[in-house]
């Protein structure tokens, strides 16, 4: 894709869509405050880094179509996660070394320099992959300087699927961390080293107990998360289905243990724990902000594409909204970043204390937050559903067995299915749910758990429903306003 006239017509087709933002014809299922694109593909979140003053979300997007090819890297930039630059193109597959899509990849702020690294995939006439490692400088007057290829090969004994770098420092080296598989087709991580960040050696394949976890690892994180504790966060393939565990096509989530780069090993680790049992989360990445760690996911699962039905409209996917991650008690929570709340426009609903049966109450937009915490002390079941006239979708929770319940099937259009996952809440149920008009994000229990899905009402209607009695502790509902791209 080196034909600069087709880069000039998507730079008109962007500059069209926002300047008539208004004017632009309602689609019944564009987010408001999640990040998505007017058109084509996007899915991992690349480079996320806080460098210059601003959040710098970049991404992968196929500009052209709703399908997984001619993956370019887009860049927004947010100083409060109201207020975006408009996508913008940064990296495009014209290099013989990347010229089949520059792939994912993460970021390091180096001195004054954004240093970006992402693997560039080449396809021989045969089929055959070609996995190259690759690095780009971005300086504060804009400018994007490929560097080219940094690592040209995959060691012995690895196949092609090598890819998704992620960069950090230690003791003053260099370490990147890399998703790869066997030759036996085991999912693996690899470590290599640098001191300069440009030449780098291969140190080893990170020794985990997993040594029999899928066929392929994908976007693999590894930072520092209390202490000497380090989590290593990354995404699995080929996990076998469990009653309450990898309901998914591929899963998401992390271990945490003693790092020794020395070594090449991580000691001690928990087990792994998915870190969202909704539909569709996938591919999600870490970076810092003021001693935080944030991350943000894909919304949405590789190979089930077909279940998006905003493609039919010529967009496809999108991208969570940030959330810090804490770590509490061997276990990673999950909250909304704080500047979330400057999306609150207006509160519409304010109760507390109050003892209900079948509460309903109707809304007049889609685009909500809602805080709601429903007294257990004297209930052992309960059932919320977001009703859209004959289509809902359904949790259910059995503090007895401790289960909790997300159900789309009701669901006329797009995915559906059942995901049932253990969640203890012996006082109290507690949900903060980010509603948007197609997409959902809901933490438990103050971000033990969450759930991430995408949903395809064919209406506007929208009404929660408290099914039969409860005591409502606390129930908070805001609209919330359109994110501007500036």
């Amino acid at each position: 894709m080196t034909n600069p006239h087709l880069y000039e017509q998507i730079n008109q087709d962007l500059k069209n869509y926002y300047d008539n933002v208004k004017n632009n014809k309602r689609n019944l299922w564009r987010n408001n405050f999640h990040i998505e694109m007017p058109f084509g593909l996007i899915n991992d979140p690349n480079g996320l880094c806080y460098y210059n003053n601003k959040f710098y979300i970049f991404y992968q997007w196929n500009p052209f179509s709703c399908e997984h090819k001619s993956k370019h890297w887009g860049l927004v930039t947010t100083t409060d996660f109201v207020n975006f630059t408009r996508p913008e193109i940064v990296l495009r597959p014209e290099e013989w070394f990347d010229k089949d899509g520059c792939y994912s990849g993460g970021a390091y702020v180096k001195d004054d320099t954004l240093q970006l690294f992402y693997t560039g995939n080449v396809k021989g006439e045969s089929g055959q992959r070609e996995s190259y490692q690759c690095m780009v400088e971005y300086k504060k007057d804009g400018n994007f300087d490929k560097k080219g290829v940094i690592i040209d090969k995959q060691p012995e004994s690895y196949t092609t699927h090598f890819r998704d770098p992620m960069v950090f420092e230690g003791n003053g080296i260099y370490y990147m961390v890399l998703g790869a598989q066997t030759e036996d087709l085991k999912g693996r991580a690899l470590i290599y080293n640098s001191e300069d960040s440009f030449k780098w050696s291969f140190a080893g394949e990170l020794k985990t107990n997993m040594n029999d976890f899928g066929y392929m690892w994908e976007c693999p994180n590894l930072f520092k998360i209390s202490g000497n504790q380090f989590a290593f966060l990354f995404s699995p393939q080929g996990l076998n289905e469990e009653e309450f565990k990898y309901q998914n096509t591929f899963q998401s989530g992390y271990v945490i243990g003693e790092l020794d780069l020395n070594d090449v090993s991580l000691k001690h680790h928990t087990e792994f724990r998915e870190i969202d049992k909704g539909f569709d989360f996938y591919a999600p990445q870490v970076f810092r902000y003021e001693e935080k760690h944030i991350m943000m996911g894909w919304i949405g699962m590789p190979d089930n594409e077909g279940e998006y039905v905003s493609s039919q409209d010529g967009w496809i996917f999108g991208l969570t909204m940030p959330r810090v991650l804490k770590y509490i008690d061997g276990v990673i929570y999950q909250e909304p970043l704080e500047f979330l709340e400057n999306l609150r426009e207006s509160q519409i609903v304010d109760l507390e204390n109050e003892i209900v049966d079948n509460y309903k109450i109707t809304l007049d937009t889609r685009t909500i937050e809602c805080n709601l915490d429903l007294d257990m002390k004297d209930y052992n079941d309960l059932e919320l559903k977001m009703k859209f006239e004959n289509e809902s979708i359904s949790i259910f929770y059995n503090k007895e067995e401790e289960i909790c319940i997300l159900d789309r099937n009701s669901m006329e259009l797009g995915g559906k299915g059942v995901r049932k996952f253990k969640l203890k809440a012996d006082k109290s149920l507690k949900l903060h749910m980010f509603i948007d008009n197609s997409t959902i994000e809901i933490y438990y229990q103050d971000g033990l758990e969450t759930t991430t899905f995408a949903y395809f009402p064919k209406c506007d209607d929208f009404e929660i429903e408290i099914k039969n009695k409860a005591k409502i502790n606390k129930l908070q509902i805001w609209n919330l306003r359109k994110i501007n791209y500036v």
